[in-house]
């Protein structure tokens, strides 16, 4: 079978398109652009254009004249409603008009009132339009249909699945789908509600879920609506639900069953309440819901991870969140087929939540250039890509499926996506895909707005790129997955106890000292402080002072938070327009002290150092996202950056984070492994090392280093026992080396590694360095009986190549141990320096034998030959 012509895709992806149609809505524009069709079909844009005109000629397209110009396949007329369409429409008022005359263009009810067929073909709706809708989700969607339709109110349903898939979105395309439809009315509500913000506060949740009467508990001074009557007769989406105590689980059965309940605080008294429940969860359901309150839920339905998508529906996530930012920006979007390629293969642990975000600060970063140098679009380079979405690229896809969509992103260099173009959008697409679009704080305008300020305060342009770019890191760390648990109250929630001046004045106060609090400033104490602050001016209203009974010696005692506290009170006083009495000082003092004493939870620290300009700290946030915490500290070594320098850095690192326990360097190779010795004869701190770690490692680290009672021997040996092999007389902990099979991908695997390279090396010629150090590679393993793989050689060309280049600079590093890997492995060595030699001839250098050390290690490391005693 032959492969389709570029026309033969375009006119498919067009008649796709239409047939998707439903023409029920005045207010939406029918038709699509060229732009939107080249951007999913991976065909150039003007390529598209040009096909669709041929179409047009051909009779089989019908082109409306206008901005902008608009398509639609002309057979489906014909075929579906038996009507010919011109060629060439010169206006679209000319086309809605006829649509209107033949009595296509009507209202969504005419379609939704048969509810008889289960099976009805209304393609242009809610759960139809999300992506994946006729592939990896398409058994998702048909039980999300049968859940809204299933006579007579429905079926409960929980969805599964990892953060960031699109449970919540999942859940509001079902009840969209049961409005358009007509089996919900459309003042019906969608209430969300997260079970973690209340899982510690059983009271708390029941009155949040149920509501209270007058005089249910102390504080409830009147009778308050619960979540429950706002969702009556809609839809109540339990996010989180693993984090429902049991008997918040409980109280929700006879609800399930019966339609009742009662307030907290009744006890005569039921209310009816027609709730459909939809549920979600990132856990095993069996481990952690009741039984009784799964049988409850007959619906189940698993989302999948972004790794389980097909390709093509990962592009058009892509596609969907580049046009959401053009869309903020106002600007076209031009993205390198480099790009691309690398965001559809790069490992996205955090799903479509964590893409979305990842994307939004590539974004953010090329708007920041773009305001420095403007131009007619903002141009996405993959040199300013971060290194973990870099590395994509060394990822080889085997599938014939993707094979084709890379060979299609080849034949263009690049792609311009353009949010400005409304009509590329369904209205159904822009609701489920950028519905938090217009709630999010908006930063491209805290961008323009910074970059304005500090260009009027006349700071150099490389200056205030510096400043923007650490607030865009802020702000990003801030927002990854929306989901860092560090608090069990949200904004919304304390806004309901706290008024909004009291919560901007607390946050104003604390983050004017925000250095001198080193890092005690979180948002459950910023929610904490609002809340005394509010219960303090309600005293103050009444007259009433409390005084400190020890706050002559607060002060003394604890000069540095009395100081603080000092200017906290200040800061309070001028945005309140009050006079805070001055023994609130010492009640403050006392909080802060408590939090720092808080603070010393004599956990082991953390510190990830690789090579790289941002390797350390992609997995050190990984890590701390997925952990809810930020412990794990990165510090990040540039390929150009002296040892000593990182060293220093290092030794700064390790004496801040150190409780008394010790500090655990997770490194990946060569002279990093040997900074513990030295980092604890200078800062009499304990410190361990473990080599060669990946990300799951730095997670499983991090989450048992925060443990009560372990050691950082039995943190090294847990490691050990669950992820390493060990040898005996080792300085650094090594991973298991794990095969791996080039096939027939090395052409594309090595085209894409000397890319890198060139972005990596100063001196050398990427490809010259590529050739030579693979065959000096070879010739190394061959001696040793060992077969080369893609690991070993991308640690080799990027750690060789950066040696070469260190030695040309005259900036060879120290070796510790050299005696020691001479007698550890003589024949590696000896293999190691003979093939080195002509490597030297080559670059006309001489390698000292610390620096090939370096290499014996990394290779004995890589297959089990080596090893050096733990620190």
């Amino acid at each position: 079978m032959t492969a389709p012509t570029r026309v033969e895709k375009v006119y498919a992806k067009l008649r796709e398109l239409t047939s998707s149609l439903s023409f029920s809505n005045n207010n939406v524009k029918y038709g699509f652009e060229a732009g939107y069709i080249s951007g999913l079909t991976g065909i150039d844009r003007a390529n598209v254009s040009r096909e669709l005109n041929t179409l047009v000629r051909m009779g089989k397209v019908t082109k409306i004249k206008g901005k902008p110009v608009l398509y639609l396949d002309r057979t489906y007329f014909q075929e579906k409603w038996n009507i010919y369409l011109n060629p060439v429409l010169e206006d679209y008022a000319e086309f809605i008009s006829m649509l209107k005359e033949k009595g296509i263009l009507r209202e969504q009810k005419n379609i939704a009132t048969d509810k008889t067929d289960l099976n009805l073909k209304f393609l242009d709706n809610s759960l139809d339009s999300l992506i994946g809708a006729q592939h990896s989700l398409k058994e998702q969607i048909t039980k999300a249909k049968a859940a809204i339709l299933y006579p007579v109110d429905g079926l409960h349903t929980l969805i599964v699945g990892p953060t960031g898939v699109g449970k919540t979105t999942f859940a509001e395309a079902m009840y969209e789908y049961a409005i358009q439809l007509g089996v919900l009315p459309k003042k019906s509500s969608f209430i969300p509600f997260n079970c973690a913000d209340y899982a510690e506060n059983v009271q708390l949740l029941m009155s949040q879920l149920f509501g209270y009467v007058k005089g249910a508990f102390t504080g409830a001074d009147k009778e308050k609506r619960g979540l429950i009557d706002e969702a009556d007769g809609g839809i109540l989406f339990l996010d989180e639900v693993h984090r429902l105590p049991p008997e918040g689980q409980e109280m929700l059965f006879t609800l399930i069953d019966k339609g009742i309940y009662r307030r907290l605080g009744e006890s005569d008294n039921t209310r009816k309440a027609k709730v459909r429940v939809i549920a979600a969860t990132t856990e095993d359901p069996e481990s952690v819901l009741l039984r009784t309150f799964l049988r409850r839920i007959p619906v189940v339905i698993q989302l999948p991870s972004l790794e389980k998508r097909t390709l093509k529906e990962r592009f058009m996530f892509i596609h969907q969140f580049f046009w959401e930012e053009s869309r903020r920006i106002e600007l076209p979007i031009k993205i390198s087929n480099e790009v691309l390629k690398a965001l559809l293969l790069y490992d996205c642990p955090g799903n479509i939540g964590q893409l979305k975000n990842d994307i939004r600060l590539i974004c953010a970063k090329a708007f920041l250039e773009h305001m420095m140098a403007p131009g007619e679009t903002v141009e996405i380079e993959f040199s300013k890509l971060a290194l973990h979405i870099q590395e994509g690229l060394l990822k080889i896809r085997q599938s014939k499926q993707d094979e084709g969509i890379f060979a299609e992103i080849d034949r263009r260099k690049d792609f311009v996506i353009d949010g400005r173009n409304t009509g590329a959008v369904s209205e159904i697409n822009k609701k489920f895909f950028i519905s938090h679009c217009e709630t999010e704080e908006d930063f491209y305008e805290m961008i323009i707005n910074d970059w304005i300020e500090y260009n009027k305060a006349g700071l150099p342009p490389e200056e205030i790129r510096a400043i923007i770019e650490g607030h865009i890191k802020e702000y990003y760390e801030e927002n990854a997955f929306s989901r860092r648990p560090d608090s069990l109250l949200n904004r919304e929630v304390v806004l309901k106890f706290v008024s909004p001046k009291v919560l901007e004045a607390v946050e104003y106060a604390f983050y004017s000292v925000k250095d001198e609090l080193e890092g005690l400033i979180e948002r459950r104490v910023l929610y904490t402080i609002a809340l005394h602050v509010s219960t303090l001016l309600e005293r103050l209203k009444k007259g009433i002072v409390i005084s400190h009974g020890d706050k002559a010696n607060i002060g003394k005692d604890y000069p540095h938070e009395y100081t603080i506290a000092q200017k906290i009170k200040a800061k309070l006083d001028e945005k309140l327009s009050v006079q805070i009495p001055e023994s609130e000082i010492a009640f403050l003092t006392m909080f802060l002290h408590a939090l720092r004493i808080g603070k010393k939870d004599e956990s082991i620290g953390i510190l990830v150092i690789m090579h790289g300009d941002c390797t350390a700290s992609a997995m050190a946030n990984v890590a701390n996202t997925l952990l809810g915490v930020n412990h794990a500290r990165a510090l990040d070594m540039p390929l150009d950056e002296k040892v000593e320098v990182v060293l220093d850095k290092a030794c700064d690192i390790v004496t801040q984070i150190d409780k008394g326990k010790g500090v655990l360097l997770l490194v990946d190779m060569g002279s990093l492994t040997a900074f513990s010795n030295i980092i604890s004869q200078r800062t009499q701190i304990l410190t361990r090392t473990i080599g060669m770690v990946s990300t799951p490692i730095v997670i499983e680290a991090t989450r048992k280093a925060l443990m009560p009672g372990i050691t950082l021997d039995e943190l090294v040996m847990e490691l050990k026992s669950s992820y390493f092999t060990i040898y005996d007389n080792n300085d650094s902990i090594t991973a298991e080396h794990v095969q791996i099979d080039f096939g027939n991908n090395l052409p594309f695997f090595k085209k894409n590694l000397i890319e890198i390279l060139d972005k990596t090396l100063i001196f050398l010629n990427p490809n010259k360095a590529y050739d030579i150090l693979e065959d000096t590679l070879k010739k190394i393993l061959s001696d040793i009986c060992c077969e080369i793989d893609e690991e070993i050689l991308i640690k080799f060309l990027f750690h060789c190549s950066c040696m070469i280049e260190r030695v040309i600079r005259g900036d060879s590093l120290h070796h510790n141990n050299l005696d020691f890997v001479r007698k550890q492995q003589p024949v590696l060595f000896e293999a190691v320096k003979k093939h080195f030699e002509s490597t030297e001839e080559f670059f006309g250098i001489s390698i000292p034998d610390t620096e090939l050390a370096y290499v014996v290690e990394m290779i004995g490391t890589c297959y089990g030959l080596v090893g050096t005693y733990i620190a």
